[in-house]
């Protein structure tokens, strides 16, 4: 058996379908109107705060179809609209969340309270405050219904655009000392109260795990300090005159709104503080470049729109709890896949004790390699048995193509049983799933992370591999 297998080839096509980063669900379900808290709307511009009417604060959730994993990462969407208008069926926000959902996350786009009065700094800092405190609140009833939702908790995002970005960069930074005189209000302005402890009674850390900022800016730099520590990813326009990239008056033009900090200016705080972050600065352009003035599409989304969801998907991919897996392996010949997605799968940095130029993969003949992929077996040489403990983010899913005969294969992160391969076309032959050990070759009934696998086929096909 041992050299039948060394010596019969075939070739390995791979649809490295990896959640969180591809659209791996074709359909999404959305359940509308989920009352999060309640709070006084202010529905009109120029209207003073205590002329407002209670309102229930809502959000809509997406989530794929068919799911069944049970703690699922969540984003929550802001809208655009400058305090004054907008709502959370915007072009954009839509679009969003039904590529999050896709991706396997649970969506979730949020309304909360508008109102403002553009000639007064009073009335532009209580605006933002009370969208902080929404937000909040929504973050804190994902919380609370975390095992209703089926959501992991831990693992909650904010991803605002121009207002909406503002409010995520407040939440995410914004200290309850640090609270602007404003929002204690004064006369017949009532206090706000804290940020935590308005729309409704759940008592959790509201801080997202990450936030995407794109054209949003801050209050005062002074706010991101080593206490904050938010990852974070900023697209923004140097031109852009609505929201400043480096500092300014909103819209341009001294109307009495506070100056704010855009996100050259963050970028550069969060540098000096130490916070993981990334900025992407597109010369010349202005706000909402993604092709869209105030959430709707004008012509349809543009090439930016593709790009700020790839990068902002992989920034926050990154962000995702990492899991450890430890790889033993023995002196002289293993086989070994890639359990996790790592920032770099070189196998001199993933087994620094392997021989060098020993990495090897197969197709029609042996290929010496230096880099691992998701899905396929490698064999690699080690001149003394150890082990090797690789950390990085969880590969759930994996689409391979097989050609008929012998097919060398890796798993996912978690074990899985060769009984669940999903084989559609049953073109693996029963019996024919094997594992290499020093003693030789034998039957595997489990697919074990971090291992390489021989398995044969009757013809061409699909198999999947996923929790």
């Amino acid at each position: 058996m041992k050299k039948i297998i060394l010596f019969i080839f075939f070739s390995i096509c791979l649809s490295q379908d990896i959640r969180y980063l591809d659209e791996v669900f074709e359909n999404v379900t959305i359940t509308e109107d989920v009352v999060y808290g309640n709070a006084p709307d202010l529905p009109f511009i120029y209207i003073f705060e205590w002329n407002t009417i209670d309102i229930d604060l809502d959000m809509d959730i997406y989530e794929p179809e068919d799911d069944t994993l049970t703690s699922r990462p969540v984003i929550i969407f802001i809208h655009t609209g400058a305090f004054f208008s907008g709502y959370n069926e915007l072009d954009d926000v839509v679009a969003l969340s039904i590529a999050s959902a896709k991706r396997g996350y649970v969506a979730v786009s949020i309304n909360y309270r508008l109102g403002l009065n553009i000639f007064s700094s009073y009335s532009g800092e209580r605006a933002v405050y009370r969208g902080v405190q929404d937000a909040s609140a929504a973050v804190r009833y994902l919380k609370e219904f975390h095992e209703e939702l089926k959501i992991d908790p831990d693992n909650i995002f904010i991803w605002g655009t121009s207002a909406g970005s503002i409010i995520g960069l407040h939440l995410s930074y914004l200290d309850e000392a640090e609270r602007p005189e404003a929002t204690y209000g004064g006369g017949f302005d009532p206090d706000l109260g804290c940020i935590d402890c308005e729309g409704n009674e759940y008592v959790h850390y509201s801080r997202p795990k990450a936030l995407a900022s794109c054209w949003g800016a801050i209050g005062d730099l002074d706010w991101i300090d080593n206490d904050d520590n938010v990852p974070t990813v900023l697209f923004h326009g140097t031109a852009d005159p609505i929201v400043p990239f480096n500092s300014g008056f909103p819209f341009t033009i001294d109307i009495a709104l506070p100056i704010v900090y855009g996100s050259n200016l963050i970028n550069d705080r969060l540098n000096e503080m130490g916070i993981l972050n990334e900025l992407y600065a597109e010369e010349g352009l202005l706000h909402e470049y993604w092709g869209t003035v105030n959430g709707n599409w004008i012509g349809g989304p543009n090439e930016y729109f593709e790009q700020i969801k790839s990068d902002a998907f992989l920034f926050l991919y990154h962000r995702l709890d990492t899991n450890e897996i430890t790889i033993v392996y023995q002196s002289e010949w293993n086989l070994l896949g890639l359990p996790l997605d790592v920032e770099d799968a070189s196998y001199t940095a993933l087994f620094p004790e392997s021989i060098e130029g020993t990495l090897f993969s197969f197709n029609s003949g042996y290929i010496s390699e230096t880099y691992l992929t998701f899905g396929e077996g490698f064999w690699l040489r080690f001149p003394v048995s150890g082990s090797t403990t690789i950390v990085g983010a969880p590969v759930n899913a994996l689409t391979i193509s097989l050609n008929e005969g012998w097919n060398l294969i890796s798993g996912i992160t978690n074990p899985l049983n060769v009984s669940d391969i999903q084989d559609p076309d049953e073109i693996i032959i029963p019996g024919t799933v094997y594992r290499f050990t020093p003693q030789g070759y034998s039957n595997a009934d489990i697919l074990e992370p971090g291992r390489g696998y021989w398995v044969r086929t009757n013809n061409t096909g699909i198999i999947t591999i996923k929790n």
